[in-house]
């Protein structure tokens, strides 16, 4: 049986919140008689000429602008249903704070640790970025520990390959217990025709997402990098 942490403040999924698409797609993508890889998995080339931009504009000493990018993607998730629906023990949830998970390259025989951030829906950019490097840098100075299984499940999953300008990337994962999440790969930044783009792999599970509510949080990520007055929260 999986536990939901009162901090990530779960909600449950009410009739209301299943109307349409989702009362069909929640269950048939999670029925466990029918032969099925629930996933999709998509990779594109996403412009961050703006968002780049902004990252400038708001420059927090602490920030890397792949740090940027989570939280602002955190912010954005807030406002999307579908990436916040989780399948606990047969019953559907809403995350409304769910912790945001980096795994980081730390070499040698340990290869990786898991950064877990916690409560970043409700940071402002300043208070994320301090927190963010902070974190980091324990793990870098050797104190990294592995994330609980309860951290990994409920998070939004961020990825980073910054050394790899990849066109193509299909993320692993193993369903336990527990579905919904989406997870997030960056890669290397690069220009083309003086615009800047990132590769961005996403995991979908296709019974709460899919390309076309992506798409929708797409546009609300380019959106928010058109703000000039971007609020910091």
């Amino acid at each position: 049986m999986m536990h939901i942490p009162e901090r990530y403040q779960p909600e449950l999924l009410a009739d209301h919140h299943r109307a349409g698409w989702l009362d069909w797609s929640l269950d048939f993508f999670t029925d466990q008689e029918v032969l099925q890889i629930p996933y999709v998995d998509i990779t594109l080339q996403l412009e961050v000429s703006n968002a780049y931009a902004l990252y400038q504009k708001q420059a927090v000493k602490e920030a890397s602008f792949f740090a940027f990018l989570i939280w602002h993607f955190a912010q954005i998730l807030k406002t999307h249903l579908s990436f916040k629906l989780r399948l606990v023990n047969d019953t559907w949830y809403i995350i409304h704070n769910p912790p945001v998970l980096i795994p980081v390259a730390v070499g040698g025989q340990q290869r990786f640790f898991e950064l877990v951030l916690n409560d970043v829906a409700l940071l402002d950019y300043p208070q994320f970025s301090v927190l963010y490097r902070q974190e980091l840098e324990k793990i870098r100075a050797g104190q990294g520990q592995r994330a609980t299984a309860e951290s990994f499940y409920f998070s939004h999953f961020f990825g980073n390959l910054p050394n790899l300008q990849f066109t193509g990337l299909t993320l692993h994962y193993r369903q336990e217990n527990i579905s919904g999440q989406t997870m997030f790969y960056f890669g290397k930044r690069y220009e083309v025709a003086e615009k800047m783009y990132i590769p961005l792999s996403v995991k979908l599970h296709h019974a709460c997402t899919d390309p076309f509510v992506l798409d929708l949080l797409l546009q609300d990520f380019q959106q928010r990098m058109l703000q000039d007055n971007l609020p910091r929260s």
